[in-house]
């Protein structure tokens, strides 16, 4: 990847906290795929919500114009047949405009594209779907300049690198926003998240951590906080490994490194599940937390204490009805109760028990026990 490439990830990591950023992520991105315009697109399922678009600066100052109110009021809804097939797309399969249905031609002569052709010179497109869960609909069109009768293949190439942060970015900046809107301070509403929430600097130095995160160190079971403020784990290479994650997290947050996340499963002495971790880049050039900084945000789940959750609602958006076993084994699954103990409370054998998980974690895409619950508490953030 070029510098350009890197430069942008310090742009994508700090508009995940700080959403006012995102027009200069989009620039940044714009910049390394050589790309003139840029729309993100992020949609809750829930009918009566709001689409929230960001912009980058070509199409932000096109919008504040008189020719821009025309297009929203006239001609934006054209787009919306283009948008809906990327919600039927792979999450991350990138797709020129040519091939979600009308021709190079018949997209040329639609009004939408006309007049943009006509304002911006615009060319051919570049859509992708950056997500795949069932709550959110986050997807991205990039417009390149008029002249190429396709989208450049460099440019694919380019956007290919930057996609798992682009993802990473909007999810977490999702958290900070609900979190934001519904309180204060930042530090107050950490601890109104169930699940363990920690900020590292490069170092290993914890400078912020919520309720659960003390709680969990403080029970010093394969992970502590050493008196110095530094973040160790009781095994010795998978300290290393820590270590490591969360000095590649805060370098990609600079823009020098490629790492959107970092996965551990963490062992403890006590025999317990092993504790999830999650380690992320994290940007904060505005100093909403505490001074600016370039560093890690680590997400701790212990998998025996698992935070509330709308279990329901998963339930729901997945296909697994209250009227199917595998709805009441999915709650169960996610209370941490065994495959043994399930058959004893569901009066049936423990290879049924086995076949109906076996059909939860399909349904859901997910591998393994420890997954489902990452992926629950990603969808549908615990957040009282």
């Amino acid at each position: 990847m070029k510098p350009e490439g890197y430069a942008a990830l310090a742009e994508i990591y700090d508009a995940a906290v700080n959403l006012g950023r995102w027009r200069r992520a989009l620039d940044g991105v714009a910049n390394a795929v050589e790309a003139k315009a840029i729309a993100l697109l992020i949609r809750r399922s829930d009918p009566a919500s709001k689409d929230l678009q960001m912009l980058n600066s070509t199409y932000l100052n096109f919008v504040r114009s008189p020719w821009g109110i025309y297009y929203g009021l006239r001609l934006s809804r054209l787009q919306d047949p283009d948008w809906e097939f990327l919600s039927k797309q792979p999450a991350h399969q990138l797709t020129p405009d040519t091939k979600i249905g009308p021709s190079a031609a018949e997209l040329d002569a639609r009004a939408d594209y006309a007049f943009l052709r006509k304002r911006l010179k615009l060319g051919r497109r570049l859509g992708v779907r950056l997500n795949s869960d069932k709550v959110w609909f986050d997807a991205m069109s990039i417009a390149f300049p008029t002249g190429a009768n396709q989208v450049p293949v460099a440019a694919i190439q380019d956007t290919y690198f930057l996609l798992p942060h682009l993802t990473k970015a909007v999810e977490l900046g999702r958290t900070f926003a609900e979190l934001k809107s519904r309180y204060s301070a930042a530090l107050t509403a950490l601890n109104r998240v169930k699940a363990g929430l920690a900020i590292a600097l490069p170092s290993g130095d914890i400078i912020v951590e919520n309720d659960e995160a003390k709680r969990i160190l403080d029970q010093q079971d394969g992970l502590t906080k050493e008196r110095n403020g530094r973040l160790r784990c009781h095994d010795h290479d998978q300290n290393a490994e820590l270590s490591e994650a969360i000095q590649k997290a805060a370098n990609t947050a600079r823009g020098e490194d490629n790492c959107d996340e970092w996965l551990i499963a963490l062992q403890r002495p006590s025999g317990q599940s092993p504790l999830l971790l999650d380690v992320a880049p994290l940007k904060d050039s505005k100093a909403e937390l505490e001074g600016p900084l370039e560093g890690a945000l680590v997400t701790v789940i212990d998998p025996d204490r698992v935070p509330h959750i709308r279990v329901d609602r998963f339930v729901a958006l997945y296909g697994l009805t209250e009227a199917e076993a595998e709805a009441e084994v999915c709650k169960l699954v996610l209370q941490g109760v065994s495959i043994m103990e399930m058959a004893e409370m569901r009066s049936t054998s423990p290879v049924t028990v086995k076949n109906q998980i076996s059909a939860i974690l399909s349904k859901t895409g997910v591998g393994r026990r420890s997954e489902l619950i990452r992926m629950v508490i990603r969808v549908l953030p615990p957040v009282e």
